[in-house]
């Protein structure tokens, strides 16, 4: 990797610091003109690209192991890095420029000085933590301490200042410092004015909505002169514009020729094999699974298909097993009905998405059966199939065996106690459950309890293809993303074990095996391989792609919870075959979209589903736009209404579409419709390699799948073609009273404004085909634009002919944007909750049971703090399903007052106690501000305590997290006025 800075520049320390703390050697190279005074550049996949400074720091610290076991820092870190970007920057750098030159800018000065007081009072400025977040802005903010009157500025923030001066002191940074300015400080002369300033904040979709990260306190983004300066493009080297020229004048060089998409592989050419996680048939996806896995693959296929490259795209729907059985008993239909039901509403969503799959199919064909047990008598030749008997639970009532998800419990893992856990995972930790395992378990069908009885069944004997496997792995998982690598060495790392593939069902791939074949193969066995039958129901030369992986690279998409199965089960399984079969080369895994920084559900009314996008009344483009914007690369992210306006307003309709429609409107109402003869200069191919950079950005981003990276690349474009609009004014050089020379220009800035267009239409292809298609067609749909370019060049010829344009973005306004977010808010608070006596009764068994447990832990002596924390969580979490069995609302804290007077008549005594400072009255306004602190380290503790689970942290390791989340939950609930000792029982009267 090499670190190419301009000298001493900041953003080069930020780099240089971050390679030391991660222990990655760079090369640092020094050279003047360096778009945002410093890049990383790397390689990946054969593939080179280049990082911006801040995305470069989170780059290299995500790829510590320490880093991606402990996910710390993860979301407060991102959003510190886009306020460093687009807040702090374009202010701070104008104003260093304004101290460099002699005369301290106070309009500036005064901007910066609100900001850093947001900064100081909203983040932690620890010294012993250091993250991302600390590494940049660190970096950002150590010029001010080289000059008096900077020096002065930070005294006004004596905290920032101490936290400044420590890390300066704190190795790495004491080191990385003295080298980058080895005088001591920071020289501003030597580097301010070679820096090109960052975008304005004005042309930032976050500025608008916020001027800090989430858990800073929400409030408008500075109004200054800086705040007002038009974006910057970046600064380019005088090569870059001679390249630029000359790309200009040869676009047949610059635009490959057209090509005939192939359905299967071509020898010595790119081929490219796709597949997407199948959704289970027996429900309708939400916003988070499509673009977890079909429209993130959608936006990867459709760039290879722009590249060139030979691409089948394939997945379908997950018929068979438990979950479908369940589904069909619910609605009262066969569980084929079940799946022809849902496979049509699966299909008809992702074709209104625009999902460009090769074949759509269906685990529940032919050809699946025969594949599968073609594997399967593969595995059972070569010894990697055993026999083994299985107490399962069975259902004395219903008379037949119990699948895991046929039985439902208390979650056995320490610390949990959740009680709807199913026979195969836990939705309340996360965590595989054996269905053996689970704690006072009942008969999903008929809720009566199971006896134990011994089924045989048929393993898959993982350790015995287990060296194979890390064999494999050791050329394959580098490419993968970095959780899908952490997840799947959590599975190798402490050996595998047996894995039953069979189950007790009627719904599945039979088992064509003597004495097995009443049952059927699990789910999970048989699931990844209709990839492999859904290409066979596509060309019956199916093998080409799945028996080639020499000449096939094949890329996964999907979340990170379907990882273990495709890293480690289904390798595994064509592995043990001992036959050639084309393995997964690029393991593409996303966190979580989350909903409004909750969970999606169907049964609360939570969240938008695809059925419900399609009946929003907004286009389909525009939920794709906003889900790739917002992709959980990563780190979760959530879906938020009021964002996706501002995103949609700013970004789409003011950015994207005001270019798009100005430039066509002056080709259209001053040239009639036809591109003008340009004669571009020196300005002009300087603005032809700053959008030549964005498209080298855009190739190796979304080579690489960092599809949001991408996304900015275009956006970029589009503002980059808006400032030039700006500044040379077209529609004024045009005018009939204007000298020629003046006219000349006009057509220039014209013809080089519908090209930039034409650039847009193709880039915009993955992203909004509808969009790109509109734009196309706008354009006369010229041939060249449908493949991906070399560089920007002319693509519409003098004399083209365009029609004439129309508006291609509409505004979301906000009627329709509260109306929708009360749609999907999710139930009402004055809905009634349907009470299940006995399952209260149940609840409330169970509380006292585990409080009889706690007092005796408590009272013995003997526990330890860790093992009382972990009995008090499952008792706090029976007590909150009780709660909510019984329909109780969580009252203000104020209340508990009320109801000890209503008891005593009246006469309360006046010395209770006020509710601690933490936990406002009910009549006291909530702080958005620190509820919305709060729910950031809750998700953060949360996310750290289910890495550790997932370790496999000893339960000494797990409890003391456990019990910090706990508190971080109770001061969050607090903070929203909500009365915790309803949920936790501390209002019971003390024993006299």
């Amino acid at each position: 990797m090499r670190l190419i800075s301009i000298k001493e520049h900041p953003n080069g320390l930020k780099i240089l610091v971050a390679s030391v703390l991660s222990g990655q050697k760079v090369e640092v190279a020094l050279k003047p003109g360096v778009l945002d005074g410093a890049v990383l550049e790397a390689s990946e996949a054969g593939v080179t690209y280049r990082l911006q400074s801040n995305s470069a720091v989170l780059h290299l610290l995500r790829e510590t192991e320490e880093k991606q076991e402990s996910s710390r820092g993860g979301k407060d870190s991102g959003a510190w890095l886009e306020w460093d970007a687009y807040h702090l920057q374009p202010v701070l750098a104008p104003y260093l420029v304004s101290v460099t030159g002699g005369r301290e800018d106070k309009d500036l000065r005064a901007a910066l000085q609100s900001l850093l007081a947001t900064l100081a009072t909203t983040h932690p400025l620890n010294a012993k933590e250091v993250n991302a977040a600390s590494v940049v802005l660190f970096c950002s903010l150590v010029p001010l301490l080289s000059e008096t009157v900077t020096t002065n500025l930070l005294q006004e923030q004596p905290s920032l200042l101490t936290y400044l001066t420590t890390l300066r002191e704190t190795p790495p940074f004491d080191e990385c410092v003295a080298k980058w300015w080895p005088g001591g400080s920071s020289s501003l002369k030597s580097w301010v004015g070679q820096a090109a300033p960052p975008p304005s904040p004005s042309h930032s979709t976050l500025a608008l909505l916020k001027g800090c990260p989430s858990d800073a306190p929400s409030r408008p983004a500075p109004t200054n002169p800086a705040d007002q300066a038009k974006p910057v493009r970046a600064t380019v080297s005088p090569e870059s514009v001679k390249e630029a020229e000359k790309w200009w004048h040869h676009p047949s060089e610059a635009c490959p020729a057209p090509k005939a998409q192939n359905i299967l592989p071509v020898k010595g050419e790119s081929n490219i094999l796709v597949t997407s996680a199948l959704p289970y048939v027996n429900n309708v996806p939400h916003l988070g699974n499509i673009i977890g896995c079909v429209l993130s693959s959608d936006c990867f296929v459709r760039f290879c298909r722009l590249r060139g490259d030979n691409v089948l795209f394939v997945s379908g729907t997950d018929e068979y097993g438990t979950a479908t059985e369940t589904k069909a008993i619910a609605e009262g239909l066969t569980p084929k009905q079940i799946c022809d039901k849902y496979h049509v509403l699966h299909s008809e969503i992702y074709q209104w998405f625009n999902i460009s799959f090769d074949n759509f199919g269906r685990t529940t064909t032919q050809k699946q059966t025969d594949i599968t047990q073609d594997i399967f008598f593969q595995l059972d030749k070569n010894g990697h199939i055993s026999q083994e008997s299985v107490e399962q639970l069975f259902c004395g009532k219903c008379e037949r065996f119990l699948a895991d998800r046929f039985v439902e419990g208390s979650c056995p893992h320490p610390g949990c106690g959740y009680e709807d856990a199913r026979g195969d995972q836990c939705d309340g930790c996360g965590k595989l459950v054996n269905a053996m395992d689970l704690i006072r378990p009942r008969c999903k069908l008929c809720s009566s309890t199971p006896e134990v009885r011994s089924s045989n069944h048929l393993f898959l004997d993982l350790p015995s293809i287990e060296p194979k496997l890390k064999t494999w792995l050791t050329t394959s998982s580098p490419q993968w993303t970095a959780n899908a690598q952490v997840i799947c060495d959590s599975w190798v790392k402490d050996g595998l074990k047996k894995r039953c593939i069979t189950r007790d069902l009627k719904w599945g791939t039979p088992v064509p095996k003597d004495n097995f074949r009443e049952k059927v193969f699990y789910v999970w066995f048989d699931a990844p391989i209709g990839y492999i039958s859904m290409t066979a129901c596509y060309t019956d030369q199916w093998r080409q792609w799945w028996h080639n992986p020499d000449q096939v690279q094949y890329y996964q998409f999907m979340a990170k919870d379907n990882v273990p199965f495709h890293s480690v089960v289904f390798p595994s399984t064509l592995l043990g075959t001992d036959e050639k079969w084309t393995q997964v080369t690029h393991l593409i895994a996303t966190e979580y979209l989350n909903y409004e920084d909750s969970k999606f559900s169907k049964s609360r009314g939570v969240g938008v589903f695809g059925d419900q996008a399609m009946s929003s009344g907004i286009l389909s483009d525009v939920w794709r736009f906003y889900l790739l914007y917002l992709r959980p690369e990563g780190q979760d992210t959530s879906f938020s209404w009021v964002d996706l306006q501002t995103k949609n307003n700013s970004e789409l309709l003011n950015n994207l579409g005001n270019f798009i429609h100005r430039s066509l409107s002056f080709v259209f109402k001053f040239f009639g419709g036809a591109i003008p003869a340009a004669c571009p200069a020196g300005q002009d191919f300087e603005v032809m390699a700053a959008i030549n950079k964005e498209v080298k950005q855009y190739t190796t981003t979304m080579a690489t799948n960092r599809q949001r990276e991408g996304l900015r690349a275009v956006l970029s474009i589009t503002r980059i073609g808006n400032q030039y609009i700006q500044e040379q004014e077209p529609y004024r050089l045009v005018k009939p009273d204007r000298p020629p020379e003046d006219r000349e220009r006009g057509a220039t800035v014209t013809a080089v404004a519908a090209n930039i267009v034409a650039l847009v239409a193709v880039l915009l292809e993955p992203y909004m085909p509808e969009t790109a298609g509109r734009i196309r067609d706008l354009l006369g749909n010229p041939t060249q634009l449908g493949r991906l370019p070399q560089a920007f060049t002319q693509f519409l010829p003098v004399g083209h002919v365009i029609k004439e344009p129309q508006p291609l973005i509409t505004q979301l306004d906000c009627e329709l944007i509260e109306k929708m977010s009360k749609k999907f808010g999710g139930e009402t608070k004055s809905s009634k909750k349907e009470i299940n006596p006995a399952e209260v009764t149940r609840l409330q068994a169970l509380v006292e049971a585990q409080g009889s447990k706690v007092r005796q832990l408590k009272g013995g002596g003997m526990a330890s703090k860790a093992e009382v924390a972990a009995e008090v969580a499952t008792l706090i979490n029976l007590k909150s399903q009780l709660a909510n069995a019984q329909g109780v609302e969580a009252s203000p804290a104020g209340d508990k007052d009320k109801k000890k007077n209503k008891k005593s008549g009246g006469g309360a005594k006046e010395n209770i106690k006020p509710p601690p400072a933490t936990q406002p009255s009910s009549n006291t306004p909530v702080n958005e501000a620190e509820v919305s602190r709060l729910q950031a380290l809750v998700t953060q503790q949360g996310e750290k305590v289910r890495a550790l689970k997932t370790s496999g942290a000893s339960k000494e390791a797990v409890a003391p997290e456990v019990a910090v989340l706990l508190d971080l939950k109770q001061q969050l609930a607090a903070a929203q006025g909500i009365n915790l000792t309803a949920l936790t029982g501390k209002d019971k009267k003390k024993k006299k």
